[in-house]
């Protein structure tokens, strides 16, 4: 089962269709889905896919050897290549006539074991490959390697590539389909916990209750999901500690750079520089109101991806007790109840891919350019006033409330949103509510009588997706 990447395939047969040389860069953390992307598209053409593994040069050369001379059944008569250089040669000189794809996946460990990789390739493009039909696809799960060592200026790649991708987690609405016999409810809750990564989605079976997959997939010493953040954060970083202390601190609630260093007792400048990489890794995103500028002071940080807000959470903190087999005890009485805290966060993440999803198919009152958050000062009431959604248009401005509670949303949640919208200036203003429940009646009422406030459940998110 393939789920979700149409833009990324869309485009990937339309530049191969074009059969010319191509370099393509797609790069996005580990286990988000790339190989399996990648595969998906090679199916059925004529594709040499090599994967970097951490060898020595001379062991990296002989697998690749290997690869290219199995693909052309040449491995019983031809010895492996004397350099990488000769092995791109005769890929270039095979590929003149006929459409092939070279897959390099984990290449920065390709190029760990061998620094010059980089300028090899770069000269072969630019002298052997460039007139061929080469499909060449360089993948990357070090987001900061691919960045700065291959996109970079100052790469001796750059302005090699035709394309490139980044690839994210998939969105709410490609996430559920992973959970066909669930309720939206538990779909929800499913996503809450897991995020977008596939390979974190595929570890829960939705023939099994949403408390079962919980209990067994994540709160068992023995789960994968369960080891997966510190493996993951030991094989990313070199020093694991203070990282794990600044996302415990931002999951535990602290948000703005002197609350995290204080809670770790670092410095601001020392927290900062580790902050940066994190920022790097997709794991914590830096905030701002919508209506400020990038480096404002009203700077906020968060967990962005669900998995890792929800395990610093909800299972960090318990972990000598799971390691005692009480994981179970632990969620039923301890977890299980506070799942409306973490869904109140993903909820507002959801109903802003519904309205991009929308934005995209012209689907809303006027074109969204930019979508966010916004908080800052009530001079009238003299305190802090935030909205949960704002999308800027030409000369319009869409605003937002989310709500995920079991009650009905009333009247006066729309009349605090006009409220709180006048504090940001907009010639024409247009109001969406979202609810996890639905609405009272006055509320659908009041939607009818105006042209300016829509209504939207959480099954209505869902229905329009599916």
């Amino acid at each position: 089962m393939f789920i979700g990447r149409d833009y990324e395939i869309n485009k990937l047969y339309k530049l191969y269709n074009e059969n010319k040389f191509e370099c393509i860069v797609m790069y996005g953390r580990r286990r988000v889905g790339k190989t399996r992307l990648i595969t998906e598209f090679c199916r059925g053409k004529n594709t040499i896919f090599y994967v970097g593994e951490e060898h020595n040069d001379k062991l990296s050369l002989k697998k690749f050897s290997i690869q290219i001379m199995e693909h052309y059944n040449l491995n019983e008569f031809t010895p492996e290549f004397e350099s990488f250089d000769t092995a791109f040669r005769f890929i270039g000189e095979k590929a003149k006539t006929k459409r092939t794809i070279l897959v390099l996946d984990e290449f920065p460990y390709m190029v760990s074991s061998n620094k010059s990789i980089l300028s090899i390739l770069q000269n072969n493009i630019d002298h052997h490959l460039i007139n061929t039909k080469l499909f060449l696809i360089i993948c990357g799960s070090s987001i900061s390697f691919m960045e700065n060592e291959v996109l970079s200026h100052k790469s001796p790649l750059f302005g090699r590539r035709t394309a490139q991708f980044m690839i994210s987690p998939l969105d709410f609405f490609d996430s559920i389909k992973f959970f066909k016999n669930y309720s939206n409810e538990d779909k929800m809750k499913s996503y809450s916990v897991l995020g977008g990564v596939p390979q974190y989605l595929l570890q829960f079976d939705s023939n099994k209750s949403f408390d079962y997959n919980m209990i067994n997939k994540l709160y068992d010493k023995s789960s994968y999901l369960y080891m997966e953040v510190e493996l993951l954060l030991k094989q990313e970083l070199v020093n694991p500690i203070v990282y794990k202390s600044i996302i415990e601190a931002i999951a535990d609630g602290s948000s703005k750079l002197n609350e995290i260093s204080t809670k770790i007792g670092e410095t601001t400048s020392k927290t900062s520089i580790y902050i940066k990489s994190l920022l790097e890794l997709k794991i914590i995103q830096k905030l701002v109101p919508i209506t400020e500028k990038s480096n404002s002071r009203k700077t906020l940080y968060n967990i962005c991806d669900n998995f890792y807000s929800f395990y610093y959470k909800y299972v960090a903190k318990y972990i000598s007790a799971i390691e005692q087999e009480m994981g179970e005890y632990i969620y039923i009485e301890k977890v299980n109840h506070k799942f409306y805290e973490h869904q109140g966060y993903v909820f507002e993440e959801i109903c802003k891919d519904y309205l991009s999803r929308k934005n995209k198919k012209s689907e809303l009152p006027f074109i969204i350019f930019k979508l966010g958050k916004w908080w800052g000062n009530n001079p009238i009431k003299k305190k802090q006033e935030e909205i949960d959604i704002v999308g800027f248009g030409e000369d319009k401005t869409l605003f937002a409330e989310c709500k995920y509670t079991n009650e009905k949303v009333g009247i006066s949640i729309y009349e605090k949103l006009v409220e709180r919208s006048n504090l940001i200036n907009s010639k024409d203003s247009y109001y969406y509510i979202f609810s996890k429940n639905g609405f009272n009646e006055s509320l659908l009422k009041l939607e009818k009588n105006i042209n300016n406030l829509t209504l939207v459940t959480l099954d209505i998110m869902i229905k329009e997706f599916e």
